[in-house]
Parts: structure tokens; sequence; C-alpha cells
């Protein structure tokens, strides 16, 4: 090999190391970034057609930071100030003595409720009171990661397309191959978007809608929660909807924990099943286990952004090993 080429080749990898280094600290930031891009370019293409391509890049920035951004902020500074005050509220011997008294009045159990369970919360309060430094240094980060959101949201709305150009040129494929690749990825993060993304808010509000109609406390809160476990497979919204049933029993509204269990088992099921029918291409489908692997690897690796780019990671690395092992025979043959 010529000392020109390994010069070039490591002059490249030390180079690519660099770029490394700067982008880790907000990988995940820049991939929401990303596909925040990719769900917003089809709006964005429609606007530039009416008004000029960096107006309808600006407007749409402005408008995830508005609509996404802020709320986000809020809500996860409501969930924070709600969980601690709910934690101190369960620490309180009362709603021990009240459990204890209705597990013997219905079903003859004497369960020393507070000696097994206070110990546990009151650590978990305590860690939250301590977590203070380490909420003003994500904090911090946050807003740095804000605000590359929504300066870099702009440039791809605004150059997607000539990134997306730059990318396929890039790309060391056979035209066919390299054509086929990029239509397999964007219909499968479609697919993933829709069949989960989507079907996990939907029910987080069909199954919160039972909290509001019941008076749970802090449904809103809770419905929030319920839109983010829905992602997650085997779990859902069960442990909201649970604890809620348990909630309602102990305060002694019965029918209304009735309520909330068959509206579990009937529309929110219900509507589950029906919108992934809908909305999900059985060829392009991904199994529970494989999304349940990409949210826990994702939520592990990137924060919580992984809840939502974990999947689409792996679904990328799937549609990559079929579409490559189509065309140079590498998948088998019968």
């Amino acid at each position: 090999m010529k000392a020109r080429t390994v010069f070039a080749w490591v002059l490249v990898a030390v180079l690519a190391v660099i770029t490394w280094l700067l982008l880790r600290p907000f990988l995940s930031w820049l991939l929401a970034t990303g596909l925040l891009a990719f769900i917003l370019f089809p709006v964005h293409r429609r606007l530039e057609d009416r008004i000029d391509p960096r107006i309808s890049a600006g407007l749409l920035s402005v408008l995830v930071v508005l609509v996404v951004v802020v709320p986000l902020t809020l809500g996860v500074n409501v969930v924070l100030t709600e969980g601690t005050a709910l934690l101190e509220g369960v620490s309180r011997a009362s709603v021990f003595s009240r459990v204890e008294r209705v597990l013997d009045r219905n079903l003859g159990l004497s369960v020393q409720v507070q000696s097994a369970v206070a110990p546990v919360v009151d650590q978990l309060t305590a860690y939250a009171r301590g977590s203070a430094s380490t909420v003003v240094r994500a904090s911090l980060h946050a807003f740095v990661g804000f605000l590359l959101l929504t300066f870099v949201l702009y440039y791809l709305l605004k150059d997607g397309r000539l990134f997306v150009a730059w990318l396929k040129r890039m790309t060391p494929l056979a035209a066919p191959v390299r054509d086929e690749l990029f239509a397999s990825v964007d219909a499968m993060i479609w697919a993933v978007l829709k069949g989960h993304v989507l079907v996990a808010v939907i029910q987080g509000v069909v199954a919160g809608v039972s909290l509001f109609l019941t008076g749970v406390p802090r449904a809103p809160v809770l419905t929030v929660a319920m839109m983010v476990l829905a992602i997650v497979p085997i779990v859902g919204v069960a442990p909201v909807l649970g604890g809620a049933v348990v909630y309602l029993f102990v305060n002694g509204q019965v029918l209304s924990a009735a309520f909330v269990v068959i509206w579990g088992f009937t529309t929110v099921a219900v509507t589950d099943d029906y919108l992934r029918a809908i909305l999900i291409d059985r060829g392009s489908e991904m199994h529970s286990a494989v999304i349940f692997v990409g949210v826990a690897g994702g939520t592990y690796l990137l924060g919580a952004m992984g809840l939502f780019l974990g999947p689409i990671l792996l679904g990328l690395f799937k549609t990559t090993v079929e579409v490559l092992g189509r065309y140079y025979s590498v998948t088998h043959r019968t």
C-alpha cells in the first residue's frame, strides 16, 4: 500500500475520532433532531412551495420549541415535583394504616405494610431530595441540547435534500442497492413511528381517560407516564392503571376501581390492537422482543431519547442486513 494511501486513511481515522468526541456528549440530542427533521420534512416540503424555504424551516423549528421543548421541560419539572410530593405522602403512617385496615377488613389479611414499605420509600425520598446538583448539571446539559436541537433542526429542514444527496454520494454501493437501501430505511422508520410511538401515545391518552373520569389524583402526570410506558412492550400502561385500581379500592371506590379494570381490558386493549392492525405494514413490522431490546438498550445508551431511538436503530440494522443480503447473496437461498 502506498504511503499516501496510508496517510490518507490515518488522517480520516484521526478526524473521525475527533468528530466522535465532539458529538458524543450530545449524541442523543443530535439523533433526536434528525428524527424530528425526518418527521417534519414532508410538512416543510409542502410549505416551501408557498413560502420561502428559510421561513418554512424557521417556523417549524420555532413550532417544535413551543410545542415539544417547552411542554417537555415543564412536564419534567412537574413530574419531579409531583413525584417527590407523592413519595413524601406515601411515607405517612396514615396511608399505610389505611391499607392495612382495608386488607384486614376485606381479605382477612394481617400485613404490616408500614414496616415493609416505609424504609424503601424513605430512601427514595432522601435520594430525590439529595440529587439537586445532579438536576442542575442535567438542566445545563439539556439547555445546550435544546439550542443544538433548534439550530440543527432548522438547517436540516432547509438543506435536508443536500444532506441526503451527500450521503448517497458517499455510500460506496451500486446505485440500485443504494436506492433500495434508502427507500427501505425510510419505510422502516415510518413503520416504527406509526406502529409503536404513535400507538403508544394514543393508548396512553385513552387509558388516561379512565383516570380523569374516576377522579384519580395527578391524572395528567400519570397520563403522560402511560404514554411513555406504552412504548415498552410487555410493560405498557398496566403499572399505572394497576396503581390507580389499588388507590381507588383503598379509598372505598370499588365501582370506580372496577370501571378502570374493565376500561383497561376492553377499550385500551381494543384500541391498541385496532390501531396496530391499521398502521403497521406486516412486511415492516418488528417483533416485540426486538422493540423491547431496542427500548432497554436505547435508554441505557442514550437516556430518555433512547425510548424512541433504540427501536429505530435496531430497525436500521435489520433493514440494512436484509437489503445487502439480497444483493450480495449473503442470505440463504432455498
